[in-house]
């Protein structure tokens, strides 16, 4: 059975109802770009990206004054709050809530400017540093 177009990364993101949803859009197309390799679906009610069967960057739209990416390494590595980063950030974007799990906050099309350059590099180095784990 074919899924719904909401039920697809495009479909969800043309009815996105969000006052950052040009920022979110931009934030996609980075990811995409940065991560050919990886497989965009829906989990967790937004767009996310996996490599095989590990989802390592989500989207989250809860705070309508800011679009979030979660970066995490799936559900196999179980996650130490307090615990050090297991990957050095040297891009100062993420927040870490965990030692396997850190949030880019992107509050307006400025923040996303000053990162663009930025997250391929960073894409990149936490799905080097996810696998390794």
């Amino acid at each position: 059975m074919a899924k719904s177009p909401a039920q697809t990364p495009d479909g969800f993101m043309e009815a996105l109802d969000h006052p950052r949803k040009a920022e979110a859009q931009a934030l996609r197309d980075i990811v995409r770009a940065s991560g050919p390799h990886l497989v965009e679906s829906l989990k967790w009610n937004a767009p996310s990206y996996a490599l095989g069967a590990d989802h390592l960057l989500t989207f989250n739209f809860a705070d309508k004054k800011s679009v979030r990416l979660i970066f995490h390494c799936g559900t196999r590595r179980k996650e130490t709050v307090g615990a050090p980063p297991f990957m050095e950030d040297t891009t100062d974007l993420l927040e870490w809530a965990s030692d396997i799990r850190a949030i880019a906050t992107f509050r307006n099309a400025d923040d996303l400017v000053h990162a663009g350059p930025l997250l391929p590099g960073l894409i990149g180095e936490w799905i080097t540093a996810s696998r390794a784990g």
